[in-house]
């Protein structure tokens, strides 16, 4: 008996949720310009904390559902940067100093580097471990250039910076910008850099986050729904509006979609340099073996491992990739005119964090906490992604 891509595809959704559990739930669009399909599965949420004890409360998930984009935040930056130099308000070999006078110790770097990762940036002191906001603030303006980066490229900082650089250029606040600009032109009513209270209900929640660093288990309790994941975010949100650079943003399926068709018809800048985001920058093979990072303009590119690729297996050398720490990943492919998109939810009262970093040979399932009970490890989740989803995705995209 045959069996079509669609029935793989809700087999391997049914795995990750319900079998493995690696994810609460997941929200699903790919497509093209032909059109395109939909569809969501599993919960929002799962548990809450009542009288100090995790009892049921599950919630489902809908095709409105609220999600914290994490990274994929990343892709607006860009686009407003990019933006921003089509219409000769900077350019890409501008300095930061030029536009910035904040940055001192990177007055000389240029928009470019940052936006390719060519440029390592480094803070004297972790910025999510500052005693508040105030002293977070100015570890990200005294930030200084690291040591060249050899194999790993990828970095929160120059996204940051960035998001400083769109204001002073456009003279306006980074989240009306990005509403100006990008959220009013494509009809993306339901982006947000404050998830609006009526909408917490379905706002996918994020909280009971499970670590585990130098053998301490470690339960995050501060993220209800609505809360920004990352900590870099979560701490300087307390000081200034959101969203930042690197992180901050909520969005829809459906809201997510919209942004990959209009990237995919021009709608937001020229062809030429939608065409330019996700050509390889950094990535080449080291004498030692293996390869270095391949990195756009603050995405992904198609490596030559796709163990290793963020980038689908059906999708070309010039596709825009980002991923969400969350569970999120984000692809549009301009040569063919497809996207694929998947917001899950890879943190709720789960262990994201066992060994320090994400290993496609540690197949760990569970992981017995300090409270006795076994709790699901969705560490590598990044790397179940390609068998359970994309490519299968792929599979059904030729039709698009």
């Amino acid at each position: 008996m045959t069996v079509s891509p669609r029935e793989t595809l809700d087999s391997g959704i049914r795995y990750l949720v319900d079998e493995r559990r690696v994810i609460s739930g997941i929200a699903v669009s790919y497509g093209g310009l032909r059109g395109g399909e939909q569809f969501c599965c599993g919960n929002i949420r799962e548990v809450t904390l009542q009288d100090g004890a995790f009892v049921p409360d599950l919630a489902p998930m809908d095709e409105n559902s609220v999600f914290d984009l994490a990274s994929v935040t990343k892709l607006f930056t860009c686009i407003a940067v990019l933006q921003l130099c089509e219409r000769k308000k900077i350019a890409l070999s501008s300095t930061i100093g030029s536009i910035d006078k904040r940055f001192l110790h990177i007055s000389d770097v240029t928009i470019e580097e940052l936006l390719s990762f060519r440029t390592a940036l480094q803070t004297t002191s972790r910025i999510d471990t500052a005693g508040d906001a105030e002293q977070a603030q100015k570890l990200l303006f005294d930030i200084r250039p690291g040591p060249a980066p050899k194999k790993k490229f990828y970095t929160d900082m120059g996204a940051m910076v960035l998001k400083y650089v769109v204001e002073s250029a456009s003279g306006l606040p980074y989240w009306e910008y990005l509403r100006q600009n990008i959220l009013l032109p494509l009809g993306m009513e339901h982006t947000y850099a404050d998830v609006p209270q009526e909408l917490l209900p379905n706002t996918v929640c994020y909280n009971y986050e499970r670590t585990v660093a130098a053998g301490r288990h470690c339960v995050d309790i501060d993220c209800p729904a609505g809360t920004i994941h990352d900590p870099k975010a979560r701490l300087l949100r307390t000081l200034e509006p959101g969203p930042f650079g690197h992180a901050g943003l909520f969005s829809t399926l459906p809201d997510m979609t919209r942004l990959a068709n209009g990237l995919l018809q021009n709608a937001l800048f020229s062809r030429k340099t939608l065409l330019s985001i996700g050509v390889n920058r950094t990535g080449s093979a080291l004498a030692e073996g293996g390869y270095s990072q391949y990195m756009g303009y603050l995405c992904y590119s198609k490596h030559p491992v796709q163990t290793f690729s963020e980038v689908p297996a059906s999708f070309g050398e010039r596709t825009i990739a980002l991923n969400g720490f969350t569970g999120n990943h984000f692809s549009v492919e301009p040569d063919q005119n497809r996207y694929m998109i998947l917001l899950a939810n890879r943190i709720h009262n789960r262990v994201t964090v066992l060994t320090g970093r994400a290993d496609p040979n540690d197949h760990t399932e569970t992981v017995l906490w300090d409270d006795g009970k076994e709790y699901v490890v969705s560490q590598n989740f990044v790397y179940m992604k390609d068998k359970y989803l994309k490519n299968t995705l792929g599979e059904l995209l030729k039709e698009y």
